[in-house]
């Protein structure tokens, strides 16, 4: 045993230790939090939330924080923040080769009350792209500083089991979904037995529940010092909202894409091109064309208490690729042509007035009525408005409050030939492949007006507990919805309803509590921890005209994890 253990040290210890810069910091990182943390403490505005970081990239945000002028628990962030900076593939060798794995085994359990009522995925507020993967193994190797590759595999429960399975078919869709799904056919999953059990594991326990959808993070990156190039997929998010961002939002669980980054202190440019699924069937068939979202972002850092982006991008679908659309400096708006594009443009801005209190605000415009232009098309816009105020307190942690309010047009992210929905498609046994839908950006669509609360307090590498409160009014519009007045997707979006639009309001509320504890003082290469979050779910329909309520419903929620990595 003690030659085996000599061997291994002379093999892997001699290592050379050097930054790779190409390496990607997760989005599950607690980095992210760490670091937004420490600049609202300092009085700086966020960093950007276009994420995620490569090293380099999180090293020039580290650096804009000068380490001697903090005390107290913003030097215990900075400090903890490093450490993910400097984090690197595990083992390196004098050739410049790299190469790491990591193992994670996180079993779940799940229960909640209204088995009746609450029976499909969207129902819960922990679902699947929240959810812990039973077993995980992340492997990665690199090059120098510049060459960086990562895949992972699991074994972990399905989105959706092939027993206790419900569908809709196009049939039960007679206006389609969007501009996405027509005549062909689809399958969107209902009701699936691991949700409305009253108690289910994220264990498959035969091969009918077994997740086969993955890698759902791989990729391979180039980087140096201020730029970026990563072409795979992984999960992406641009901005800082504590709900939901409005052109890109990591609620999708993963995207497939293309993303070049450049970034200095002052300003970051970002081109990313995301690349969807055509194959709106159940079947194993080629690809119905192209459609991808091309995005283009202009980050700007005048001052250190103001950071403000604009984004201009552009739906592409066509039946083949043109290379010659792809100009990452064109004006995606003067693409003109209904029958492929469709542009969408965003601006972000995060203020920090004073210390310990950021202002944070998204706009998205989809379409807007010129004086000149008829009624043919209808108004589709979002926007939302927040604030976070930070205490530490003892400078034992962090306690934060956040409050934030969005509201969204019925028409944002739909029109007739090209639209902002997306679907990624799920393996089963028995019902091949459904369709999961997602907008693309704001997890909750158009017709939505929404006010969050949050309270957490959080001591970073110990235990965080956090409790939220989300109440929101639904309008009518929704994916299964047609945009057109005539209930014809194919025709122009002009449904004129105002949010919440239709005769009924859907009002729902959700109140979380959720908590994790770390398990201290374990040798470095080990991590133990323990989360719990409980929910409050409750939902009902109320008639605008006479008062009438329908279809009252609530569940309470639980989840319970023990995450256990080497």
């Amino acid at each position: 045993m003690r030659r085996f253990i000599l061997i291994f040290i002379i093999l892997f210890l001699p290592l050379f230790i050097f930054a790779v810069d190409a390496y990607f910091i997760p989005l599950t990182s607690p980095f992210y939090d760490i670091i937004d943390d420490l600049y609202v403490l300092e009085g700086v505005a966020k960093p950007s939330g276009a994420r995620p970081y490569s090293n380099a990239e999180a090293r020039l945000v580290l650096n804009r924080i000068d380490r001697n002028t903090l005390s107290g628990y913003s030097l215990t962030l900075y400090d903890k923040a490093s450490e993910y900076v400097e984090d690197t593939v595990r083992w390196q060798f004098s050739d410049s080769f790299g190469l790491g794995s990591y193992l994670t085994v996180n079993p779940e359990m799940y229960f909640h009350t209204n088995t009746s009522g609450f029976r499909g995925e969207n129902d819960w507020a922990y679902g699947y792209d929240d959810r812990a993967r039973f077993l995980y193994l992340g492997l990665e190797f690199s090059v120098g500083s510049f060459f960086y590759t990562y895949a992972d595999l699991m074994y972990t429960m399905g989105r959706y089991s092939a027993d206790g399975i419900v569908t809709s078919t196009n049939v039960d869709f007679p206006n389609g979904i969007g501009a996405i799904l027509g005549g062909t056919a689809f399958t969107v999953v209902d009701e699936s037995k691991q949700y409305y059990d009253s108690f289910s594991l994220n264990i498959p326990l035969k091969s009918s529940e077994f997740e086969f959808e993955w890698p759902k993070r791989a990729f391979i990156s180039f980087g140096g010092k201020q730029w970026s190039l990563l072409f795979g997929r992984d999960r992406i998010n641009w901005g800082n909202s504590s709900v939901g961002n409005f052109i890109i939002d990591d609620h999708v669980g993963y995207h497939d894409m293309l993303r070049l980054m450049f970034f200095t202190d002052k300003f970051s440019y970002e081109w990313t091109n995301l690349f969807f699924d055509t194959r709106g069937n159940g079947n194993e068939t080629e690809e119905n064309g192209i459609r991808m979202l091309m995005a283009h972002r202009l980050e700007f850092r005048p001052l250190s208490w103001l950071d403000f982006a604009i984004s201009e991008n552009v739906m592409y679908q066509a039946p083949t690729l043109s290379l010659h659309y792809l100009n990452p400096g064109f004006i995606f708006h003067n693409l003109n042509n209904r029958s492929m594009f469709n542009a969408i443009a965003a601006l972000e801005m995060n203020v920090a007035p004073i210390r310990g209190l950021t202002l944070y605000a998204q706009f998205v415009l989809d379409q807007a009525v010129a004086p000149n232009e008829d009624s043919s098309q209808g108004n589709a816009w979002g926007v939302l408005a927040g604030l976070e105020f930070l205490l530490s307190p003892h400078n034992t942690g962090v306690l934060s409050f956040n409050l934030e309010f969005d509201y969204t047009t019925p028409l944002l992210y739909r029109r007739d030939g090209v639209d902002f929905l997306m679907y990624q498609r799920s393996f089963t046994y028995d019902a091949n492949y459904p369709l999961k839908l997602y907008y693309i950006g704001y997890k909750y669509g158009g017709d939505v007006m929404l006010l969050h609360l949050g309270i957490d307090y959080d001591y970073h590498d110990l235990f965080s507990l956090g409790v939220s409160v989300d109440g929101m009014l639904k309008g009518e519009m929704n994916m299964a919805k047609s945009h057109n007045n005539e209930g014809n997707n194919e025709g122009k979006p002009n449904y004129d309803g105002i949010t919440p639009s239709g005769d009924e309001i859907q009002e729902i509320l959700i109140v979380t509590l959720s908590g994790e504890y770390i398990i201290p003082e374990l040798p470095l290469w080990m991590n133990l921890s323990f989360s719990s979050s409980i929910s409050y779910v409750g939902s009902l329909y109320y008639h605008k005209q006479t008062g009438d309520v329908r279809d009252i419903k609530d569940d309470v929620q639980f989840s319970f994890g023990i995450k256990f990595s080497i």
